[in-house]
């Protein structure tokens, strides 16, 4: 049998790893092997199952735990889920009719649904909040009232709140119960009422993302899942039945903020909230799916402005969770908002910044609600209903990853614009001089001044070579600039 060898300094990071619920992104350093699978492990250890455990949930079907949900690293405890009673998952419909009045479905009293405001034979759009996350969040609201406004669908809040609450790691087990409640509602509306799960939008944040995976693999043909910044702890690594994969719907596009990681080698590990590894059919990357502009608390006063913009729940997530969050943020605006945020394939964000990947010969993808009419998806006509889209066999894109950039503050989407520059090589040139660099476009339709080419402030740019860069602008120049 193989043996596993950590240092002292290993075994503190780990523990706190664990005593925190956090997954350390370093699992391929530790294990390169991937060794600590709980399925190579052969010694007794009191928290693996030997064999098959199975709890059955009445109409919703069966979970079980097996040795492929462990891992001594990635995912160290398994527990089942809270009593359905516990969870007390609801379903609360909105549309064009009732647009602030909720009403409660409940596919087991037949009523509830044949009295409500919900049509099967329009989309369905639904919203799955996260880990200490409730339905009365500002952001469920203002994403439902832009769904609502976009079209004239079936908006349907998941309310989850009584799982949702720490511990993490219980949190993390009740949304494979939650998944069933989901699959179970679409299931029952599609056998009793004629709802089509092709025209059914699963919208998933952090937990929520995972949630709608595991309903996903349950309903038959489900049309799509959008997953916003998935949560990375207890599912990054971990085998496609663990997490959202793109298997679970005939179209999964994901969103990617708060991928960071940053190891701190005395004292403990802190990670990102949300995944870096590509987990659907498009995988976009703003920023570089990491840091988010406007959520460094050292920028300025964004805290104090928020709390009074926007008030306490707000400013809070700014302080813990702002890059998490902002896949919220960028999904909701991109529902109404005339500015398509295009993500570039690229093999990397420095390429994409450095102009590589600039044209769409490349790849190219619109991120957020409007994902579905992306380049390299094809419709299925053959179909009684043309919701169904994936990507097309000649233009795979499962595993790429798409990149832009976004602006601090609302609106977040921006126009790219990739310049370069050819440096001039006097004989009296000396490499010592520093300074920055800003360009103003004009054009027909207006002018952009002092957009900054040497953002970083610590571009090195030598005599005789080109420098291309791509900066972005609220913008649009239309593509015809007249002067630089």
């Amino acid at each position: 049998m193989r043996r596993l060898h950590l240092t002292d300094r290993h075994l503190r990071v780990m523990l706190w790893c664990i005593l925190l619920g956090l997954q350390p992104a370093f699992g391929g350093i530790l294990d390169p092997f991937n060794w600590a699978r709980s399925d190579r492990i052969e010694v007794n250890i009191p928290w693996l199952p030997f064999e098959n455990e199975t709890r059955c949930y009445d109409d919703l079907g069966c979970l079980n735990i097996t040795r492929s949900w462990y891992h001594l690293i990635h995912r160290p405890f398994n527990v089942f889920p809270l009593p359905r009673v516990v969870i007390n998952t609801r379903f609360i419909l909105y549309t064009k009719k009732n647009p602030t009045d909720g009403q409660l479905l409940n596919v087991n009293v037949n009523k509830t649904i044949v009295k409500s405001n919900f049509n099967p034979q329009k989309l369905t759009k639904m919203i799955i909040h996260g880990f200490i996350d409730t339905p009365l969040s500002n952001w469920v609201s203002e994403m439902k009232d832009e769904l609502v406004k976009a079209g004239d669908f079936n908006v349907v809040v998941v309310d989850w709140a009584g799982g949702s609450l720490p511990l993490y790691t219980q949190a993390t087990a009740n949304t494979r119960l939650v998944g069933l409640e989901v699959a179970h509602f679409i299931n029952t509306l599609q056998k009793e009422h004629g709802l089509n799960p092709l025209d059914v939008h699963i919208i998933g944040h952090s937990l929520g993302a995972h949630t709608a995976g595991y309903a996903g693999e349950r309903i038959q043909g489900l049309g799509r899942i959008t997953g916003l910044d998935p949560a990375e702890p207890y599912f990054q690594g971990m085998p496609t039945h663990v997490r959202l994969d793109p298997s679970d719907a005939q179209f999964v596009d994901v969103i990617h903020t708060d991928g960071k990681s940053i190891f701190l080698l005395d004292f403990v590990f802190m990670a990102g909230y949300g995944m870096s590894q590509p987990v659907g059919h498009l995988d976009f990357y703003p920023n570089n799916g990491k840091e988010q502009p406007g959520c460094d608390l050292t920028e300025g006063p964004l805290v104090p402005l928020t709390l009074v913009k926007q008030g306490l729940e707000e400013a809070s997530r700014v302080l813990v969770a702002c890059n998490h969050v902002r896949a919220i943020k960028l999904f909701t605006e991109s529902i109404n908002g005339k500015c398509p945020y295009i993500g570039h394939q690229c093999p990397s964000y420095q390429h994409f910044l450095a102009g590589k990947c600039f044209h769409c010969g490349h790849g190219c993808a619109i991120m957020g609600f409007h994902a579905d009419s992306s380049p390299g998806l094809i419709t299925n006509k053959d179909n009684e209903t043309e919701n169904e889209v994936y990507p097309s066999e000649e233009h795979d894109t499962i595993g790429a990853k798409y990149y832009l950039s976004t602006g601090k503050e609302q609106p977040f989407c921006q126009r790219h614009y990739k310049v370069s520059i050819q440096l001039a090589n006097p004989k009296g040139a000396e490499s010592w001089v520093q300074g920055f660099l800003k360009v103003t476009l004009l054009s027909d339709r207006g002018v952009i001044r002092g957009m900054d080419l040497t953002p970083s402030n610590y571009v090195k740019l030598e005599h005789g070579t080109s420098y291309t860069i791509v900066v972005t602008h609220p913008m649009d120049l239309g593509g015809k600039v007249r002067k630089v």
